[in-house]
């Protein structure tokens, strides 16, 4: 699932949309004025979250490696702690691409719950989410399209992280459908444009600025605004749309 992931192990398609991934992962911490597209800086700093910088050294493991190619010994070496201090945190290394997975799955899904339960239009709630899905994505320390093609459905948690990602697609199909009825989007192949929309955050980790927080925002911000803009019925306008996100 992509995002279900995301990472370090993800791959093309989306969180995402090839059987047999992974998602998301936890966020990383970033240097005000460093300019990184795409990956974030591969030497980062031990920070006080050991959690934290065992995901980023995997994620930067799995990518030169490959999961498979990628010691336990090394990711612990690679995060600066010792083999037996890692296994207090994660078990095996599987559990540390599920944790890449979860760390970016779980809050996009509690966000879809949250926006859905919101006295909002269809658009600003549609908005809402796709900009804070490239942010969640952007601020994780690995590329979860990257993670999403290396990881495999024949890990029963893995399938069901794929399962659990299908319903992100779910929710956005759901919004332009209903979104349609109430004359605020086009007609439309609701599930293909899920789709695209989908892929199009996802994506945004391989070529965003990252490591700049300001300009990832602009870049969430952007993104989620062509995206609506693209389905908005003839009458409604953006400014609009933003107006109403802006007061949540």
């Amino acid at each position: 699932m992509n995002r279900g992931g995301a990472c370090a192990s993800v791959g093309a398609g989306s969180r995402r949309g090839m059987k047999g991934q992974a998602l998301k992962g936890s966020s990383g911490k970033s240097e005000t004025g460093s300019r990184a597209v795409g990956r974030p800086r591969a030497n980062a700093a031990p920070s006080a979250d050991p959690r934290a910088d065992i995901i980023a050294a995997a994620a930067r493991l799995f990518r030169a490696k490959g999961i498979a190619g990628a010691s336990v010994r090394e990711i612990a070496a690679e995060a600066g702690l010792k083999k037996a201090s890692l296994y207090y945190y994660f078990p095996s290394k599987e559990e540390i691409v599920h944790a890449m997975v979860e760390d970016v799955l779980a809050p996009a899904l509690a966000t879809q719950r949250r926006l859905g339960k919101a006295a909002l239009s269809e658009a600003a709630r549609l908005y809402l989410y796709l900009r804070s899905d490239i942010e969640l994505l952007c601020a994780a320390p690995y590329d979860c399209t990257w993670l999403l093609s290396h990881g495999s459905l024949s890990d029963a948690r893995m399938g069901a992280y794929w399962k659990q990602r299908q319903k992100l697609l779910a929710w956005l199909a759901a919004r332009l459908k209903q979104g349609h009825a109430k004359g605020e989007f086009v007609a439309c192949d609701a599930a293909t444009v899920a789709q695209a929309m989908l892929a199009a955050t996802e994506y945004s980790v391989t070529w965003a600025e990252r490591e700049d927080r300001a300009r990832m925002a602009q870049t969430a911000e952007q993104v989620a605004t062509l995206l609506v803009r693209g389905v908005l019925a003839d009458g409604r306008d953006m400014d609009s749309v933003k107006v109403e996100a802006a007061k949540r």
